[in-house]
């Protein structure tokens, strides 16, 4: 990576830092994160990732979520709606990182989505999220008990396309499942989460990732892709500047 682009990373997290649209909750803290940061353990959109939008967009917004983290809740679809007018330059990969304070609620949510996936593709797996933290209490609530005959998780899988029941239930119980979350939960201690949501932000033309705890917005997305593409596309005409990004709470720490 050019030393131009190194240098002007400070200044372009100034910037882009930007407060998280966080909230209060008893059970789970909101301390200070860091802002954006180099993040080269990051790894790339492969074929294991349910990518919204194209597959060659040159950026890409790769996120950690928890189902029942609150600040995951808070941030719902925007990630989506910069995809969606981005005109092809963006495309989002939700990689599953349930924090073990949130018990089993967040396990059986990732690893329901991630059956989802399997029977219902990208669009089943995002609207299965979506429906999740939509309902949920957070915090490990879950979206409610079995009642009767009826189980709403089986029930939020089906109305997401996932109709064949006793798939689900075989593959939402199997090893390998389980070994596929923890993959994926490893590839995030690597990257270095600090906790969920983590928003990462990569040029795939230069191979250039940064990335930033907590629960920011659309228009704080939109501006970290387009100034990061500045770097990268004119690393001699990187702003100049020492600050340190400002903190943007919100994020749930391990």
């Amino acid at each position: 990576m050019p030393s131009m682009v190194i240098s002007g990373l400070a200044a372009v997290a100034m910037l882009i830092a930007a407060p998280a649209l966080a909230q209060n909750d008893d059970d789970q803290g909101g301390g200070d994160q860091g802002g954006w940061q180099e993040a080269p353990g990051v790894a790339p959109i492969a074929k294991q990732d349910r990518v919204y939008g194209k597959a060659d967009a040159r950026f890409s917004l790769i996120i950690w979520l928890d189902p029942e983290c609150p600040y995951c809740k808070v941030l719902g679809q925007q990630p989506q709606h910069v995809v969606d007018g981005s005109g092809g330059r963006v495309n989002l990969a939700v990689r599953l990182y349930p924090l073990p304070f949130h018990g089993p609620n967040a396990v059986i949510a990732s690893t329901t989505a991630l059956c989802v996936a399997d029977q219902a593709g990208v669009a089943g797996y995002y609207r299965f999220l979506d429906g999740w933290m939509a309902r949920t209490g957070s915090n490990g609530r879950g979206i409610g008990e079995p009642l009767g005959q009826g189980d709403p998780v089986a029930d939020l899988a089906a109305a997401s396309g996932a109709r064949d029941r006793n798939a689900l239930a075989g593959c939402t119980t199997s090893s390998r499942t389980g070994q596929r979350l923890a993959a994926e939960m490893k590839a995030g201690d690597i990257a270095g989460i600090e906790g969920t949501p983590a928003i990462a932000v990569r040029d795939n033309r230069f191979g250039h990732t940064i990335m930033v705890s907590g629960a920011i917005g659309e228009e704080d997305m939109q501006n970290a892709i387009r100034l990061l593409g500045q770097v990268d596309d004119h690393p001699d005409q990187a702003p100049s500047g020492g600050h340190d990004a400002q903190g943007v709470p919100g994020g749930a720490t391990h």
